[in-house]
């Protein structure tokens, strides 16, 4: 029972001390590159694929999910995001460590899904959604003590709103009963941060 726990203690170290430098690499590089918008106009089809308007396609790439909250070793990744969200002492890097996270969730609620698991999905979609509300709230009160929000955050941002919106748009029409009330309730939390991303220009 010892050497199991300190099995386990070394593998929650070893991946924390991993995941430590990587990220604040990532951040600094995203905050100095511009992330513009980019939106398709697609043709939007009902289920008899006839051509009923146009529908929009944001350019933009969720991250690869990595282990989901199904698998029995998910609490490590938990324990690892949770001392990165302690650890991170800059806004700015607080808050595209918070966007990640969100993306994130997000592909992993698409996979759970698409793999039969969607009530779990939109569970982990709802929470992801409150850490791109915590990415916002973080800019809002950096604006209001004068701090200087660089424009590719809000830039990068924008654009992950706008693609969380696209992407529960599609989940919502495939969900029925209280998935497909959460997942509206989350759509409903997006489109809020997109009306409020505003005040940061």
């Amino acid at each position: 029972m010892k050497k199991l726990s300190s099995v386990i203690a070394a593998t929650i170290v070893t991946a924390c001390l991993l995941s430590v430098t990587m990220p604040a690499m990532v951040f600094a590089a995203t905050s100095e590159a511009p992330v513009m918008a980019q939106v398709q106009t697609m043709p939007a089809t009902d289920a008899g694929n006839q051509v009923t308007g146009t529908a929009q396609t944001v350019d933009y790439t969720l991250p690869y999910p990595g282990m989901l909250p199904d698998s029995p070793l998910y609490f490590l990744k938990q324990v690892r995001d949770w001392i990165l969200d302690k650890l991170i002492m800059d806004p700015a890097k607080k808050t595209e460590f918070y966007i990640l996270q969100a993306d994130k969730r997000l592909a992993m609620g698409v996979a759970l899904d698409a793999g039969g698991k969607g009530v779990l999905g939109e569970q982990v979609i709802s929470k992801g959604e409150k850490y791109m509300y915590n990415a916002e709230q973080l800019l809002l009160t950096m604006k209001a003590q004068g701090g200087d929000i660089q424009s590719a955050t809000v830039d990068h941002l924008t654009l992950a709103l706008a693609k969380h919106a696209e992407v529960l748009s599609v989940e919502i029409s495939k969900a029925q009963g209280a998935q497909k009330a959460g997942l509206t309730a989350s759509l409903t939390l997006v489109q809020q941060l997109e009306g409020d991303v505003t005040k940061l220009k």
